[in-house]
């Protein structure tokens, strides 16, 4: 949940005319306001060195404080006070390269002061002459300067050249939805890029009297934006005390409606699943499986999804199972936990049908139009208000019906209808249109993010300990930023089933939409692209593609499979994907291109680097700096490909390889020693960057050592460089027993079968 900051205010400034010159600075930035102009200028940045800042209004008066704050620590605050009823406050930290900005409105009046939604503040940068090399990246993807798109949560302007860049984003999303809307304008002949900062909130009122709060913005300046987008996130993460679950590795029944029909699966099929899996899959990291839409019932009698004349979408009232699981929900989750395996299910929180009678109409929001419930018209169903007592208690219960059911992972869908809102289903750039619907809420001291995050607060406390995944902010973005901090992981794209045809577009699907957002990774929650999917009818290359972005990426891995039906070669693919990591991975051309070629992930070990060919039909060349990677360009650096399991050599300065259509290529690196070392292994994609332990070279005993993490049967086998003056081991040991070793060119291969999943010692005499 949030940090809420206290503040303490040790120097206080007396307030000035506004006319009056204040300055507050750090190592970074300085702020600066001068006959009521705010400029910015960064201390770092000559790219985007200066900008201008502008509040609504005219300034009325500014204060400066020294401030300290719980989370950031010290810092100098200017407090502007504008347009008679705001105050907006903007605040530098010592050890903080951004700015921090938010608004109070104070309401000295006897009326009630009413918002749906209101303009921040707008920020100037002055562009260059050769501006068209420039691009943003917001949630809507990359694009050039002059194709600005609005974005929810954060927008970068960068120079793709120098990787120079300005962030604007939210810091925090708990009473409005944060946009940015940049635009580049002409202005007195100059060309400015000009971005719109502002709250969504449905609805937000301060009372007379009242000073009431609202979010915190950033801006910062970077020399490389991705170090900047890295640092948000971590920020997100730091103010909403975010401290993940471990990831889950998931079956999701979803997609292979192909199997039987349901999209759930049924009771028999999913325990087949498992007790497959729990032999076949369970060792290798496979620990979570999850049942879809189709298991519940109407609760009418002969009434089902295939003579339904209720709302659109899904069934809604998730209390009953239907004929797929006649035992009902608790026997199929005691069931799987026997098998070893977490339960998961899905349903839709905050969604009802006022058309079933199941449902009592006081449990919805309203129509501000009508007074009737609030219905959306695409699919998600009628909007239950958390707000209301009765729709609590209702929420209440149907929380603690599923959790007492044994589930303890939630794929939470349809989301937004905790605000009221329409699904517009699918949308990732803002585009001004409405976020929120003309919906009237109970509590209307709470703004409509506020009634969002008290329904998944709900939620919390009637499932503790329960993994969250959210389905999905491609319904309507509002369920973006103001998830941060209440669920676990979230679904970012949307469906991409016809991937298990090998339908390009699909294929690549979860790895567009994620790319963009691979920042909040690991750190605010788990990106979900959706499953990949291994099965004979997604040719191999592209199953290959899938497994392999997802291994690199260390996105959520889910797959969707009977998984018998599946040949050796198929399911080897998903034993080399499972787990998948948890390091901070990054997408290197992310300013470049908008679909990524080149992601690398590292650890004081190895760097792992995946190279990705968009192009179903054509070759992709890369040819890309080290520098860039965060390499050293000056050193050599061994290469293993995992695919094509073949030393390639050394390579230096840049990184060059061609890639076939629809194809990739995942090198594990390691700069070059003059002792042997492990440059890959077999066990999974990322060539011994989860499972190898420790290594350790003594060059007293010309030995090799190490700790590797194996499967039960699943030969292992460990890829060592052969410096010069180095040949075959004169020993190979693992807990006692030897490994064989052939020696292949440069390299020698050491390998053995393990007799159970457990954690190894090997030693190897040189």
């Amino acid at each position: 949940m949030i940090k809420v900051s206290w503040l303490l205010f040790f120097i206080i400034i007396p307030i000035f005319c506004s006319g009056n010159d204040f300055r507050i600075g750090n190592a970074e930035v300085t702020v600066s306001i001068f006959n009521n102009v705010v400029s910015i200028e960064s201390k770092t940045v000559e790219e985007f060195k200066t900008c201008k800042f502008e509040l609504t209004g005219q300034i009325d008066s500014v204060k400066k404080v020294l401030i300290k704050d719980r989370i950031w620590g010290e810092g100098e605050r200017l407090s502007i006070y504008h347009d008679k009823i705001f105050e907006t406050t903007l605040t530098l930290y010592s050890n903080n390269p951004f700015l921090h900005a938010t608004t109070i409105v104070s309401n000295r009046s006897n009326k009630i002061i009413e918002f749906s939604k209101f303009s921040v503040a707008t920020i100037l940068i002055p562009v260059k002459a050769n501006f068209k090399q420039l691009k943003t990246l917001g949630t809507g993807g990359l694009k050039p300067i002059e194709s600005a798109e609005g974005s929810f949560t954060y927008s970068l302007l960068t120079n793709p050249e120098n990787q120079n860049a300005v962030l604007t984003a939210w810091l925090t999303q708990l009473q409005g939805i944060g946009t940015v809307e940049p635009q580049l304008v002409k202005q007195d002949n100059n060309l400015t890029y000009k971005i719109g900062v502002n709250l969504d909130f449905g609805y937000y009122k301060v009372n007379p009297g009242e000073d009431r709060g609202t979010d915190i913005m950033l801006l910062g300046f970077f020399e490389d934006g991705r170090k900047g987008l890295e640092l948000y996130g971590s920020h997100l993460a730091k103010v909403y005390d975010i401290k993940l679950p471990p990831k889950p590795n998931v079956y999701c029944t979803w997609y292979h409606r192909d199997l039987n029909g349901s999209g759930a699966s049924t009771e028999k099929d999913i325990q087949t699943n498992a007790i497959f899996a729990a032999k076949n899959l369970a060792p290798f990291g496979l620990d979570t499986f999850q049942i879809d839409d189709h298991w519940q019932s109407s609760m009418i009698d002969s009434l089902t999804a295939k003579n339904i004349k209720l709302g659109k979408g899904p069934i809604k009232s998730f209390s009953k199972s239907n004929f797929n699981y006649p035992l009902g929900m608790a026997n199929t989750a005691k069931n799987l936990n026997q098998q070893g395996f977490t339960s998961g299910i899905w349903f839709m929180p905050f969604a009802g049908d006022v058309r079933n009678p199941y449902f009592d109409k006081e449990i919805f929001a309203k129509n501000s139009e009508t007074g009737l419930p609030y219905e959306v018209k695409n699919w998600s169903g009628t909007c239950i208000d958390a707000t209301s007592p009765k729709g609590e208690l209702f929420l209440r219960e149907r929380f603690k019906r599923i959790y007492d059911w044994g589930y303890r992972y939630f794929k939470i869908d349809g989301l937004h209808t905790g605000a009221p809102s329409e699904n517009i289903y699918v949308n990732r750039a803002y585009e001004g249109k409405p976020i929120f619907g003309k919906a009237k809420i109970y509590n209307q001291d709470m703004t409509f993010v506020q009634a969002f995050r008290r329904g998944i607060s709900i939620l919390r406390e009637e499932a503790p300990k329960t993994f969250l995944l959210g389905c999905t902010v491609t319904q309507n973005m509002l369920s973006f930023g103001a998830s941060f901090g209440m669920v676990d992981a979230m679904r970012v794209g949307p469906d991409n089933d016809s991937a298990r045809k090998g339908v390009w577009s699909n294929v690549t699907k979860g790895a567009h939409y994620s790319g963009n957002l691979y920042f909040l990774n690991n750190k605010v929650w788990y990106n979900d692209p959706d499953p990949c999917y291994v099965r004979e009818s997604n040719p191999i290359e592209k199953a290959r593609w899938m497994v392999s972005w997802q291994a690199i990426s260390g996105v959520m891995g889910t797959s969707s499979m009977q998984y018998s039906e599946l040949s050796k070669e198929r399911l080897d693919l998903l034993k080399r994907a499972l787990p998948t990591h948890d390091y901070n991975a990054y997408p290197v051309d992310i300013l470049e291109n908008e679909n990524p070629n080149i992601w690398i992930v590292n650890n004081n070990r190895m760097n792992v680097i995946g190279l990705f060919n968009w192009k179903e039909k054509e070759e992709t060349t890369i040819n890309y700096n080290m520098k860039k990677m965060g390499l050293d360009p000056n050193i050599s650096y061994e290469a293993f490909d995992f695919w094509d399991n073949k030393y390639l050599g050394t390579i230096k300065g840049s990184l060059k390889s061609i890639l076939k259509p629809a194809s990739c290529q995942v090198l594990a690196v390691k700069p070059v020693k003059n002792n042997p070392q492990v440059i890959s292994t077999s066990r999974h994609i990322t060539q011994g960057l989860m499972d190898v332990i420790t290594e350790k070279w003594e060059e007293s005993t010309k030995t090799l050592l190490g700790t590797s993490k194996v499967v039960e049967n699943d030969i292992y086998e460990l890829r060592i460089v052969l410096p010069k003056g180095f040949s075959a081991p004169k020993n190979a040991m693992c807990n006692g027993r030897k490994m064989d070793a052939k020696v292949d060119g440069s390299i020698v291969r050491i390998s053995f079968i393990p007799t159970k999943t457990d954690e190894v010692n090997w030693k190897i005499i040189f």
